[in-house]
């Protein structure tokens, strides 16, 4: 059986777009937050500390650094994190607050969209995005 890569890939891009669209739009209607901004704090209350280097969250966001740079300024003024020296970003207390409330929505949006598959299939589902992750192909040069 032969399977069509491209569509595939288009395929996981939609079920990513789509999942991006509800997410960003719940977390911005009950909490104030972008997707990514919601990402971006959900990584610094999971790092070591709080604290992760600027380049840390290259990455995991999908953007180029300048991106990420303009994305903390909002954060920083709220209150939700602060620049650290050493290109290093820190979790504030505010931030911490609103990651968790706004981390019980992002949980509800996301066992919802997920209510269909048992757990045989959401663990296979959890094991082909990890494999697609680290897939050397997809690293930038």
């Amino acid at each position: 059986m032969k399977t069509d890569a491209l569509d595939d890939c288009l395929r996981i891009s939609l079920a990513h777009a789509s999942l991006t669209l509800k997410l960003d739009d719940v977390l911005g209607t009950f909490h104030g937050l972008g997707l990514n901004d919601f990402i971006l704090l959900r990584l610094l209350s999971q790092a070591d500390g709080g604290r992760l280097p600027l380049a840390g969250l290259v990455r995991p966001l999908g953007v180029r650094m300048s991106a990420v740079v303009r994305q903390l300024a909002p954060l920083e003024k709220t209150g939700y994190l602060q620049r650290e020296p050493g290109r290093m970003v820190a979790l504030r207390p505010a931030g911490r607050a609103q990651v968790t409330e706004a981390a019980v929505t992002a949980e509800a949006v996301c066992s919802d969209a997920l209510a269909g598959m048992d757990a045989a299939a959401r663990e296979s589902l959890r094991a082909m995005l990890s494999q697609l992750c680290r897939s050397s192909v997809l690293e930038l040069t």
